[in-house]
């Protein structure tokens, strides 16, 4: 197992035992996110148990957080199991290693005996690899599989992997639809920093795609009286967390993501998820939204309480007239957009999610 600077021109190769033996002065030659992760996988192969973490920030205010060893190490070994993964295999690590995504990454690379490439967080993570390349296990957000599949050279190397993990932000519909053009099996994940990465993970491509998420061995989960995603298993340490997700079970170990209780709107006495109307929207295909990133938020209204309004990432104008008329046909009562607002570009969290919070701060100024 080793890890390698892959994207820097001497491509230097770091072994554990290099790691352990590095003292700070050489770490400090590096860049801060090459400086993060080794830093990391020193504490890491030394044995340390207590991490402190930061949450992303995506659904509210950014905060540290402290994990244990034993917690990471049963995401490990899930994952591991689920994925069947094993000593020997290569991993690529393109995600920030000062977050939990990135972090585990490096400490599943470690713990399995992975060969690990890092290269520094980009929307093109597979640009310096030969189409030759190809990896058994690589996580991702949504742009970086986007921009992956959408560049030829990219592409060929994507279809040289095995397993690639999408989270940070939910997939679109249009991008699931995507992922059927590359023959890498594509996996949807679902989890937060408080779980230590993800506790359950869904199939986007193949043969049989899946609409729900099949929980990792050993996590526990239940709803609570809002219809919540309870959870419990090594991973939180054995304590139940709490979630502002609405889900449905469709089997004891899986379930459908509705949407945030907490962006929930309601419009005319009927309760409408974001999420849900997002991904309604992206399978009509509109050409005037293809390849703009929009979210659903809401404005108070007099007669409804809230009516829903559409919220599109763009510089260029939209026939707005025509863009409402259509989605009022398409769309049941209620769900379309009474209203467009255009913004040049979405306020994101430091993991490059989406901040529907600034957002709707945004909308409500204006």
């Amino acid at each position: 197992m080793q890890l390698c600077l892959a994207d820097l021109p001497e491509k230097p190769v770091w072994t554990a035992d290099e790691i352990l033996q590095a003292t700070d002065n050489q770490l400090e030659s590096y860049e801060a996110v090459y400086r993060a992760a080794l830093r990391f996988s020193r504490a890491w192969l030394r044995g340390e148990e207590l991490f402190h973490l930061q949450t992303s920030g995506s659904t509210g205010i950014p905060k540290p957080i402290t994990v244990s060893r034993r917690q990471m190490l049963a995401s490990i070994h899930g994952t591991a199991a689920t994925l069947q993964l094993h000593s020997g295999q290569s991993a690529l690590v393109c995600l920030n290693p000062a977050y939990i995504a990135g972090i585990m990454m490096l400490a599943r690379g470690w713990e399995i005996g992975l060969h690990m490439d890092l290269v520094a967080p980009s929307s093109h993570p597979l640009q310096n690899f030969t189409t030759e390349t190809g990896f058994d296990f690589v996580a991702m957000v949504p742009l970086q599989l986007q921009q992956s599949l959408e560049n030829e050279p990219d592409k060929s190397v994507l279809d040289r992997c095995g397993k690639v993990i999408i989270g940070g932000a939910a997939m679109s519909a249009e991008l699931e639809r995507a992922a059927q053009q590359t023959r890498a099996a594509v996996y949807a994940t679902f989890g937060m920093t408080e779980t230590v990465s993800h506790i359950a993970l869904r199939r986007v491509n193949g043969t049989s795609p899946e609409t729900a998420y099949r929980l990792l061995p050993g996590i526990t989960a239940q709803t609570d009286e809002r219809s919540c995603l309870m959870l419990k298993g090594e991973v939180t340490d054995n304590q139940w967390v709490y979630t502002n997700d609405v889900i449905t079970f469709t089997q004891a170990d899986c379930f459908r993501f509705e949407g945030r209780a907490d962006f929930v709107i309601n419009s005319g006495g009927v309760k409408i998820f974001p999420e849900q109307l997002e991904q309604e929207i992206q399978r009509l295909q509109l050409p005037e939204l293809s390849g703009k990133r929009f979210i659903i938020s809401s404005l108070p209204d007099e007669r409804l309480g809230e009516r829903v309004v559409l919220i599109v990432e763009t510089d260029t104008e939209l026939s707005a007239t025509y863009l409402l008329q259509y989605l009022k046909e398409k769309l049941p009562r209620y769900h379309a957009p009474q209203r467009i607002f255009c913004l040049p570009q979405f306020p994101e969290t430091a993991t490059g999610k989406v901040s529907r919070r600034e957002v709707q701060k945004t909308i409500d100024s204006m």
